[in-house]
């Protein structure tokens, strides 16, 4: 069975004259850009927006996410948006402000069939429509494509959002309570500003995830916040992040194999946050973080080159010896890249990567030690690898070797 999904946006904004409630900012992006991106993730083709009339922010938003090739259509009508869904369809449908989590979606599409995500009468506002005295609606439903248009087809001026819930409940929907779990992500139907404050925060706070690595983890962390949060309505994507990285790393390169170790290193430094920040920024906005393009994939062997280049300068003036420890670090890592690609040591925090070696090189750096930088780098490095593989060798039981 196909997932399309169905998404209304026609309501005005109290506190933004003119302006839409899937147009109230939100993490740098608009509310709708989120929940498009949110059923894209989940499989939906087409995401159809439901819209009475297309403010220019909204014409901008639309043509955004068309030039990510996301799936988006728009409808001016109930009779628009059944056309463009078909009867077979299982139909995700979001209320107009609505903003939920990944976990909320899945959970709802788990069921296989019709269901309703609901939350509890106390405590709600009439942002949630009743269901009946003790629930109502938390803006998130999944319906079949026939059910659109049969109440499409019956509407008349009545309100699609609100007949679509009826019906569902008539049809005896699944109803699924919110969980009172804290880690999920909070289900908010916004009608002004104020009222994702909250999850903006939220939002800010999810996409810095848990690091692999200590830089990241203990020393990059504030800055890696500081700047997504700047870049939050910029339109810099996170692949331009890691073109950036790359950049950075190769002009490194080149300045140590002129002998300019000082502003290399300073390009090496700049460089060491960017990939972080592309994460948490592709968090922010539930894109694709560019990991896998090919600018992320050329920094660590442009960062490679970039400690050959080191070793080969500091070889012409303190012997071949400072080659030899940085082509024995730059073997030894990629080894270490073999190992804990297959196997996810606990440690694996603490292992040597390119961060957390940057920032280790600095104060050598500094102190103008750059042979024993290097070999302490070595040691790092060949360290973490011969941890990784007797933690490897260790959880091997006899009989399981070839």
């Amino acid at each position: 069975m196909a997932l399309a999904a169905l998404i209304c946006a026609y309501q005005d904004a109290p506190d933004s004259p003119g302006g839409l409630r899937a147009t109230l900012p939100l993490a740098g992006r608009t509310l709708v850009e989120r929940q498009v991106r949110l059923a894209a993730q989940a499989g939906c083709s087409p995401v159809v927006i439901l819209v009475e009339r297309v403010p220019a922010e909204l014409v901008a938003v639309i043509d955004r996410l068309r030039s990510e090739a996301l799936p988006v259509l728009v409808a001016r009508s109930a009779a628009d948006a059944a056309d463009a869904v078909r009867t077979d369809d299982q139909l995700l449908v979001m209320a107009d402000g609505m903003v939920a989590g990944e976990a909320h979606v899945a959970r709802l599409l788990s069921i296989g069939s019709e269901a309703l995500l609901t939350l509890p009468d106390h405590g709600s506002d009439e942002r949630y429509e009743r269901i009946d005295g003790e629930v109502r609606w938390a803006g998130l439903a999944v319906i079949d494509g026939a059910a659109l248009r049969q109440t499409a087809a019956m509407l008349q001026d009545w309100d699609l959002q609100s007949t679509l819930l009826r019906r569902a409940v008539q049809s005896g929907a699944r109803q699924l309570a919110i969980r009172a779990d804290p880690a999920e992500a909070p289900v908010v139907i916004a009608e002004r500003q104020s009222d994702l404050a909250l999850v903006q925060s939220r939002i800010l706070d999810r996409s810095s995830g848990a690091r692999d690595d200590w830089a990241s983890r203990y020393l990059l962390a504030p800055l890696e916040a500081s700047v997504t949060r700047a870049l939050m309505p910029s339109s810099l994507t996170p692949t331009w992040l890691y073109v950036a990285a790359g950049v950075l790393t190769g002009l490194a390169a080149i300045l140590f194999a002129g002998g300019w170790l000082w502003i290399g290193g300073s390009m090496l430094l700049l460089a060491t946050p960017l990939d972080g920040i592309a994460e948490r920024l592709a968090a922010l906005r539930l894109q694709a973080s560019g990991e896998g393009s090919w600018p992320a994939r050329a920094v660590p062997f442009l960062a490679g080159s970039a400690l050959f280049a080191l070793g080969y300068t500091l070889a012409g003036v303190y012997g071949w010896g400072c080659l030899v420890l940085a082509i024995s670090t730059i073997t030894f890592l990629w080894a270490l890249a073999g190992e804990v690609s297959c196997r996810r040591p606990p440690e694996r925090l603490f292992l040597a990567e390119r961060k957390g070696m940057t920032l280790l090189m600095f104060p050598f750096a500094i102190a103008g030690a750059w042979v024993t930088g290097l070999a302490a780098l070595a040691i790092y490095v060949a360290g973490s690898f011969f941890w990784a593989q007797h933690e490897a060798h260790r959880t091997i039981k006899p009989g399981q070797q070839d």
